[in-house]
């Protein structure tokens, strides 16, 4: 008779022990602290278009500063330079530039942002979410043909 009031008394210690403390701050979304881990970088990936061969990537960095930063690095392009920008909506739909980024020079481009072409700021968080893409581009001379591409923000998921 004993052996089962043990097994009783256990299982009730375990079932306390497990029970959540709605007093804690660890896993409470409405504890009002800030995100203990940050997004801090999202990497997306770039495709070929056109039969370019040109693939990549695009990584979107929170900076210290409160700006952000987008860090493209293209495989197979050739060694001239290739306009960059976001593009407001999807891949699919197609949109307006929004931001123009630093031309990719020697496969590389580096662009620091605050604000959109218009002026208006964006965070990196709101860049995280943007309805957005990336296109680069053949050249400068030749705007009309996309040779890599990728869906950003809110788009790439």
């Amino acid at each position: 008779m004993k052996k089962p009031s043990y097994l009783i008394l256990l299982l009730l210690a375990l079932a306390v022990s497990c029970s959540k403390n709605e007093s804690s701050d660890v896993d409470n979304p409405d504890s009002g602290n800030p995100d203990p881990d940050p997004v801090e970088r999202v990497v997306y990936d770039l495709t070929s278009v056109n039969d370019s061969g040109v693939t990549g990537t695009a990584t979107l960095i929170r900076n210290d500063d409160g700006t952000s930063t987008i860090y493209i690095e293209l495989e197979n392009a050739s060694t001239g330079i290739h306009p960059a920008a976001v593009h407001e909506n999807s891949i699919e739909m197609g949109g307006p530039v929004a931001i123009t980024l630093n031309e990719c020079e020697c496969a590389i481009s580096e662009t620091v942002i605050t604000e959109l072409d218009n002026g208006t700021s964006i965070s990196f968080d709101e860049l995280n979410a943007f309805d957005g893409h990336i296109n680069i581009y053949q050249s400068e001379t030749n705007m009309d043909n996309v040779i890599a591409h990728a869906n950003i923000g809110s788009n790439a998921f």
